[in-house]
């Protein structure tokens, strides 16, 4: 998939018959709303659910002028939808037949949705770890393979730049500089991605 900048991916919206732009838009943002609602206790069809809301609510206030990038990033503003159609699904559940209404400390499900302040540090969370997948996954297909094992067996698997080196057949300053150069551009792109997104 071809890298993408906030400003690319927003300007392509604003055309609704570009569905090119849209899909990548989903591809790009159902994850993060998946795991975000899922981490607020919901079972993953109604966190499916609540990212297809999510991206219709987006789609619909897009391409009615309702987002000011002036006014912030388009994280916070999907994080202001996705938290209101958590909020929806847990009151849903109370309200649906069959359903048990409790959880097992007596409380009931509405009041186990979490504050504003405690979701908001679980989505950003959650932002994070899906702009750091997309950069990494672009740094792969930029970078030769070698280069990239460098940087994941030093990064994540935390072994020394000498047993790396001997691993992959190359010298301790290779594997250093690998390391280095991988980390360098995960910065340029997440500075790129993050720019109002």
């Amino acid at each position: 998939m071809d890298w993408i900048t906030s400003s690319t991916v927003l300007d392509a919206l604003a055309d609704s018959r570009n569905q090119a732009a849209w899909g990548q838009f989903v591809s790009y943002f159902r994850a993060p709303i998946v795991n975000f609602a899922t981490g607020t206790g919901l079972r993953t069809e109604e966190a499916e659910d609540v990212a297809q809301e999510t991206l219709l609510a987006f789609a619909r206030g897009y391409q009615n002028n309702q987002y000011d990038r002036s006014k912030g990033r388009l994280s916070k503003w999907l994080f202001g939808i996705a938290y209101r159609q958590v909020k929806y699904a847990f009151r849903k559940r109370q309200h649906t037949p069959g359903q048990i209404n409790t959880a097992t400390d007596g409380t009931t499900f509405w009041s186990s949705v979490p504050d504003e302040q405690t979701a908001t540090v679980s989505w950003n969370e959650t932002w994070g770890h899906a702009v750091l997948a997309h950069c990494l996954d672009q740094v792969k297909n930029e970078v030769q393979s070698t280069t990239f094992q460098a940087f994941e067996l030093t990064t994540f698997g935390k072994l020394p730049p000498d047993d790396v080196a001997a691993e992959l057949g190359m010298s301790k300053n290779a594997v250093v500089l690998a390391k280095h150069r991988v980390v360098k551009r995960l910065r340029e792109l997440r500075k790129q991605y993050e720019e109002l997104l």
